[in-house]
């Protein structure tokens, strides 16, 4: 144990007097906080919009009480009268959905650089304005400089880096036999040397990430999240020790494992994600087109007006069999009653759906399946858990694209009591008072718990990588020449 230890400190001593690595640190802790500035950058610029955006509400909300009471004209008077019409409210007063940052989303920004932070809300969906479907099938390259970018690219450079020639820059200067002798078995020197340099960048890598998670303007993450977080990091450190363990006991010169582990890096980095983005897409190849979506939305909006009177009002009351009390046979003679409006939306917004749908159809599966594919590749999925981990990939935006469509259900039912509500067996509008505008549905913003088994099958994958190449070192190492 003793030999151990001070073959661990003999290493760190070794590594502390070489000022190409002090200056290679340097670097990575000035790329590091310039990723925590701009991943911060992002996060604030959220909040900035969220803010802004209940300012806004707050602002409409003013208006739409003040609504209430202003009667200086005749026109006024009129809209006083309407007020609180159930319609007027959705109009002045809309709903708004916020996509609120969790504490990591500045360390792994994914696809929330280029997602909407807010969305209006209304009794309807207008699929003309909607985001449309994120397509981000290579998963690995976001495109912002975060720290997920420093963690996934520039630790196995540090790494490579320290360790390429630790064994062989000793057999080439000839003084292996005098470290052999100084610590045991090569296996234990070879061992030791990588034990110290993972450590050392470990911690330094972990020094990043907590700095970043302390200094991000959402919060501190829940310690669940902080602890899974270092623990994917520190798995990922092993990663590419071990596979530097292995490619070392080739019993290469430098030359040989630097450019070796490089080729490794390059794959992992680059190559095998673009196969796996062109296998996903060869596989369900995209027929997206060009669409104007408004110019499909009036088209949509013209037949749908089109239609019979009944046909409209029975599909509505068809499938909101809860207001069929408030069914009139006078809904059916025209087209300017709110059974006609309500089922003329229901049905345009279902057209319009499916034409979205079908346009992404290809784009959608061809997700799916690079979200199996890279499963193959630990660099990848490492990345996938990261993102997961701090809510900011696909999966949890279309979990929050659920979450405004259950709240638009539940706004919409507010309001369809509200415009279909009965008084003495007759159908009347039952409109707000200024009182009750405190009192209307709300988002609630959610922030997505991971499935800890998600991430156990996610790092076990990882883990098998790395045992797999420590016992293949160990078998390759008995044939090193000393």
């Amino acid at each position: 144990m003793k030999d151990k230890i001070m073959l661990l400190l003999y290493e760190w001593k070794h590594i502390a007097r070489q000022p190409a690595v002090w200056m290679l640190f340097f670097f990575f802790f000035v790329i590091g906080g310039y990723a925590i500035y701009s991943g911060n950058v992002l996060t604030q610029k959220k909040l900035t919009a969220i803010d802004e955006a209940g300012k806004e509400s707050m602002k409409d909300y003013r208006n739409t009480l003040q609504a209430f009471t202003d009667t200086v004209s005749v026109e006024k008077k009129q809209q006083a009268e309407n007020a609180g019409n159930p319609y007027v409210i959705d109009y002045r007063y809309p709903r708004i959905a916020y996509d609120q940052p969790y504490p990591l989303t500045g360390l792994a920004s994914g696809i929330k650089d280029i997602t909407p932070v807010t969305e209006k809300v209304n009794y309807y969906t207008d699929y003309a304005a909607v985001d449309r479907e994120m397509t981000n099938p290579s998963i690995l390259f976001e495109g912002r400089l975060d720290l997920l970018y420093v963690n996934l690219y520039l630790i196995p450079l540090l790494i490579i880096v320290l360790v390429y020639n630790v064994i062989s820059s000793e057999k080439e200067k000839g003084i292996s036999n005098l470290l052999i002798v100084q610590g045991g078995t090569l296996k234990r020197v070879l061992l030791g040397k990588l034990l110290t340099r993972l450590i050392v960048v470990f911690l330094a890598a972990s020094m990043v990430n907590v700095l970043g998670m302390l200094l991000s303007p959402s919060g501190f993450p829940s310690f669940k999240d902080a602890f899974l977080w270092l623990f994917l990091l520190f798995s990922y450190c092993v990663l590419w020790i071990s596979l530097c363990f292995v490619i070392i006991t080739l019993d290469g010169n430098s030359v040989f494992n630097l450019f070796t582990c490089i080729a490794f890096w390059v794959f992992l980095m680059f190559l095998l994600p673009l196969a796996i983005n062109k296998t996903a897409q060869m596989k369900h190849p995209s027929d997206l087109k060009l669409l104007d979506l408004e110019e499909k939305d009036r088209q949509i909006s013209d037949e749908v007006w089109a239609m019979k009177p009944k046909m409209v009002v029975d599909s509505f009351y068809k499938n909101f069999p809860r207001y069929a009390p408030a069914y009139s046979p006078s809904d059916t003679i025209d087209n300017q009653n709110d059974a006609f409006f309500a089922g003329y939306y229901y049905i345009k917004q279902n057209r319009m759906k499916a034409v979205i749908d079908s346009l992404w159809e290809g784009d959608n599966k061809a997700n799916q399946t690079a979200y199996r594919l890279i499963r193959c590749n630990p660099v990848q999925s490492t990345e996938h858990l990261f993102t997961l981990l701090a809510r900011t990939s696909r999966v949890d935006y279309l979990g929050y694209k659920q979450d405004v469509k259950d709240f638009r259900h539940v706004w919409q039912t507010f309001f369809y009591d509200r415009v279909f509500s009965m008084k003495d067996g007759k159908r009347e509008i039952s409109k707000l008072t200024p009182e009750e505008l405190t009192k209307l549905p709300t988002f609630e913003v959610k922030h997505h718990e991971v499935k800890i088994s998600d991430f156990i099958w996610g790092t076990l994958f990882l883990w098998i990588i790395n045992i797999g190449c420590f016992i293949g070192g160990l078998i390759m190492i008995r044939k090193f020449k000393q």
